[in-house]
């Protein structure tokens, strides 16, 4: 069995996290007497966590807390656990009426990261876990997730790159980088697509991260609408003939009845679209 490696900063700076979670507000030399550290040690690793939002320091015992960033984290799980729970029995029919593959995703540091999947043996496998990220400029479930973002934001956040991607490698996320000579070009096309998909109501993957392989997303929408989730029906393309033009149009509709029937166990009652 492999030694597992630590970080020992990464472990110091949970340490201050969870000492912070039982004994509330405290102060550098009540951590450092706590938790064997030095004094300076604990000044920076604070320093760090109040930088980023983490821990908040009260200006007058100058004592440190855990800030409410954590507890936006843990809804963020809890929801994303409670929604795949929602969602499967929808993708469950999906699957059984379509015979394809069903994926559901959420949108995390401008990435995709699946949160269930249910797979058929006719779908080319990806051999992507849960919970991984994906590059979501590439991606059906991906696009769909990024449309319900500005513009603008879009812009601020992805490149272009003449640089061919290379597959597992996070650095290419943000990156526009081509997984397949069907990747889109850049950023600028990222968001004429993204354009289209808003005005449509939903997004296409024609073989743009992976070969041979066709997807389609809708969006999964909160009671106020906001795009929170996509589901996808990933199709093994064996051709481009008449007998993937009649599964397409078959599989659409019932993909997009099933992403509004989440929704709607979300609290969405607006019509996605028609």
């Amino acid at each position: 069995m492999p030694r597992l490696e630590h970080v020992q900063s990464v472990e110091r700076t949970f340490a201050i996290i969870e000492a912070l979670k039982e004994r509330g507000a405290l102060g550098i030399a009540e951590l450092a007497e706590q938790l064997s550290l030095d004094r300076s040690t604990v000044h920076r690793l604070l320093s760090t966590l109040r930088h980023l939002g983490y821990v908040n320091q009260d200006p007058e015992t100058l004592k440190y807390s855990n800030s409410l960033k954590f507890f936006d984290i843990g809804n963020s799980v809890q929801r994303s656990f409670g929604l795949a729970v929602t969602a499967r029995p929808f993708m469950k029919a999906l699957a059984d009426e379509t015979g394809e593959g069903v994926n559901l995703a959420v949108l995390q540091s401008y990435c995709m990261v699946y949160l269930e999947k249910i797979e058929s043996s006719a779908t080319i496998s990806v051999n992507v876990p849960l919970g991984a990220y994906i590059p979501a400029y590439c991606t059906g479930l991906g696009k769909m997730l990024l449309s319900g973002l500005p513009d603008e934001e879009i812009r601020a956040v992805f490149s272009d790159s003449d640089e061919r991607a290379v597959r597992g490698r996070t650095s290419d996320h943000l990156k526009i980088r081509r997984y397949t000579d069907r990747t889109l070009a850049g950023v600028e096309a990222l968001c004429a697509e993204l354009e289209k998909i808003r005005e449509q109501g939903y997004s296409v993957d024609d073989e743009e991260y992976v070969e041979g392989l066709y997807c389609m997303a809708a969006p999964v929408r909160s009671s106020s609408g906001q795009i929170v989730a996509a589901m996808s029906v990933a199709v093994p393309l064996l051709g481009r003939g008449a007998q993937f033009r009649r599964k397409r149009e078959s599989i659409l509709p019932r993909l997009i009845a099933a992403a509004n029937g989440v929704s709607a166990a979300l609290g969405w009652r607006g019509q996605v679209f028609s």
